[in-house]
């Protein structure tokens, strides 16, 4: 649940709390239905909130500009949806809105401190209620949509292993201690203690993949058995003695192991592509003004 925040006079411009015809000023129409400034300025606070801790004066100002911008357009969008989802008789059922009401709730400490903030917003919970129908009805809309419009084949699956199978290989890799002196004296002394039976417990543990460290370092531990350290190894920070402590062998997961990441993979980016074209496709048979 979002937090209430009080505008100063220099930021009224982005907030309409000042006056109700501010608030109810129409900043856009979607065929019959408008947008107004309340509504917009409900959903550009929680940005508000974010960027104001980030940004300030010119830059704050311009960050926000785009925020509303952005969060219009999606504004537009939503109507769109919720527009046809309505001509397509698709609803929300009563148990699911609870359910989302249920979720919401569990935010706060007590149904006094979720009434008290609702009371804050301005909101009620018939209008709660409402507003989860909404996006109940567009999240429905959206899936209907792209259900109809999707369909991975069996041959799609196997092809995007083959070209992407770089994606789903481990590389080899080893686990090592590492303890790093800048003193070269400080390093021989260690090392020698090493030699004579010491312990390597100190050393920082860590997985290194073939490729991640510098290449002196790299056929240093690459070579290394199982428990062997290495002598010193100079770089520009100074000196290092490596131990390896366990490896891992370069492994391709098969393509039954990542069978359903791929499917969801394949699934993300025609759903992109999908929506995109319904999107714009609904723009184009819609009146839409902005003010």
């Amino acid at each position: 649940m979002r937090k209430v925040f009080y505008c100063s006079i220099a930021l009224l411009f982005y907030c309409s709390i000042a006056t109700a015809e501010q608030a109810n000023k129409i900043i856009a129409v979607v065929n019959n239905e408008v947008i107004t400034q309340q509504e917009l300025d409900y959903n550009l606070l929680p940005l508000y909130e974010q960027y104001k801790s980030v940004y300030q004066n010119e830059d704050l100002d311009r960050k926000l500009r785009k925020a509303k911008k952005d969060i219009l357009e999606q504004m537009i969008e939503n109507k769109l949806i919720l527009q046809e989802a309505k001509r397509r008789g698709i609803k929300a059922s009563e148990e699911e809105i609870e359910k989302e009401i249920a979720k919401a709730k569990k935010g706060f400490s007590s149904s006094e401190e979720f009434t008290k903030v609702l009371k804050q917003e301005n909101l009620n919970i018939q209008k709660l209620r409402e507003r989860y129908e909404e996006q109940i009805m567009i999240r429905k809309a959206i899936q209907n949509y792209l259900v109809r419009k999707i369909n991975i084949t069996p041959e799609e699956i196997p092809s995007y292993y083959e070209e992407h199978i770089d994606d789903f290989t481990q590389p080899q890799r080893v686990k090592i201690r590492m303890i790093s002196i800048k003193s070269k004296d400080k390093a021989i002394d260690a090392l020698n203690k090493l030699r004579a039976g010491g312990k390597f417990s100190d050393g920082e543990m860590k997985f290194v993949t073939k490729g991640e460290m510098v290449p002196q370092i790299d056929n240093v531990i690459f070579n290394l058995k199982i428990g062997e350290f290495s002598g010193l190894v100079k770089t520009e920070i100074g000196y290092h003695i490596f131990k390896v402590e366990g490896k891992q062998q370069k492994e391709i997961s098969g393509l039954a192991k990542v069978r359903d990441k791929i499917e969801n993979i394949l699934w993300q980016k025609k759903s992109a592509e999908e929506f995109s074209k319904w999107m714009a496709e609904l723009r184009e048979n819609a009146y839409i003004e902005i003010k």
